[in-house]
């Protein structure tokens, strides 16, 4: 496989709706939306929102932005039959199970019409948030992700700051 620009023509239940020129893309669930597609620049999900995250990596365009798509389509990823200068590429499912894709494959995606139940603490909202706030230090202020630990000594506590609009 050649770590070239990939040539991508996308589909939404057989309809064209791109060309895709990046390094790669992804396809997410809300769920997994936190991960390797916000590192790309995709949008964070609800869980509760039934859709799928389609992030490019490394688009070639500028405009070409992260799509959000109903759960209900049916996306098609196909490599352009006259694609032979771009060579091959490698699909991968969550890292695993990788296979490799010359002109004319295509990989179709569509959401399982059984949902996979998930254990909450408290309502789903209410743990997702406390999820983003925890893992991403979501919307905390500048002091706090400054304090100091608990596990330092106790006299990391006691400083005393002669110029407090120093430290602003």
């Amino acid at each position: 496989p050649s770590s070239n620009l990939v040539d991508i023509d996308l589909f939404c239940d057989g309809v064209p709706v791109t060309k895709v020129q990046a390094d790669g893309v992804l396809v997410s669930t809300p769920t997994g939306s936190t991960a390797y597609s916000l590192a790309a620049g995709g949008s964070v999900v609800h869980p509760a929102v039934s859709a799928m995250l389609l992030t490019p990596i490394c688009p070639h365009s500028l405009s070409f932005r992260p799509l959000l798509f109903p759960d209900a389509v049916t996306l098609q990823l196909q490599i352009p039959h006259l694609s032979r200068e771009r060579g091959t590429c490698v699909v991968a499912f969550d890292g695993k199970h990788k296979f490799e894709m010359g002109p004319g494959d295509c990989v179709t995606i569509q959401m399982s019409p059984h949902p996979l139940p998930s254990v909450v603490h408290k309502t789903d909202t209410e743990d997702w948030f406390q999820s983003l706030k925890g893992g991403l230090h979501w919307n905390r202020p500048n002091e706090e992700m400054r304090k100091p630990s608990r596990s330092h000594s106790k006299s990391a506590d006691k400083q005393v700051f002669k110029n407090p609009s120093s430290h602003l």
